[in-house]
């Protein structure tokens, strides 16, 4: 637990609020998307994850059509972590 200043009104208080106690202006703008990069990176690892298990399994069985289609979800799946990663958001 950290202790910001506000930008408006320069009152010291702790990081873990969203408004200052004070004159109520917001803290941080950039604190709110955390939660969701974070649900989007594990859906897209995991995607990768599946996506390229699969394709294995699929390829181990003689499926190469599956195989190549699951490893195509796979790639996709990481291209889009990789972006997700070294967005600015």
């Amino acid at each position: 637990m950290a202790l910001v200043l506000c930008p408006e009104c320069g009152e010291e208080t702790v990081d873990q609020l969203v408004n200052c106690p004070l004159c109520d202006e917001p803290l941080a703008t950039g604190q709110k998307s955390e939660p969701a990069k974070n649900a989007r990176l594990f859906f897209f690892g995991l995607a990768f994850i599946g996506g390229l298990g699969a394709a294995t399994l699929c390829n181990m069985l003689g499926y190469t059509g599956w195989a190549m289609g699951l490893g195509m979800v796979g790639l996709a799946s990481m291209a889009v972590l990789i972006l997700n990663l070294f967005s600015a958001r």
